[in-house]
């Protein structure tokens, strides 16, 4: 069984989400097509805190994700999303989630899940290899080493 304390103790970026009245569906917890915009909106706050990521010189597209709901996300639970990058490739690199919340004072595992980033030039309109200035941000960030 994962420990939390243990696992979280790899990611160096954390924020607090903000749940929306809007994100839950009539079960009353988040719902799960919008744990996906969580990822992506802790991801580009990670990715500037990180690497200071220019989007008028690098894009990058989602070319895969992946999501594991272990328990629900409840308003008003104060809920938190964790992210790293995990992996780094030629082309592509890997970026890792934890969402947990706040259930009755403590601390419980809601979520995890990663996605798969392709750099992409959008002028050329292909893929493209991640410049040295960025392996080395990511991995100048990272807690474990990439």
């Amino acid at each position: 069984m994962l420990n939390l304390e243990e696992e979280k103790q790899k990611f160096r970026f954390s924020m607090k989400l903000d749940i929306r009245w809007s994100d839950m569906d009539e079960m009353r917890h988040v719902n799960n097509a919008v744990y996906l915009t969580y990822f992506e909106q802790a991801r580009v706050y990670y990715f500037h805190e990180a690497c200071k990521w220019n989007w008028d010189e690098i894009g990058a597209i989602l070319a895969n994700a992946h999501v594991d709901y272990l328990k629900p996300v409840v308003f008003p639970n104060p809920t938190y999303v964790y992210v790293r990058t995990s992996r780094l490739g030629n082309k592509s690199f890997e970026t890792q989630y934890l969402i947990t919340s706040f259930v009755d004072g403590v601390e419980e595992l809601t979520t995890s899940g990663y996605t798969t980033m392709v750099l992409f030039d959008y002028k050329s309109n292909k893929s493209m290899a991640m410049p040295d200035y960025l392996r080395s941000r990511l991995k100048d960030y990272e807690i474990l080493n990439l």
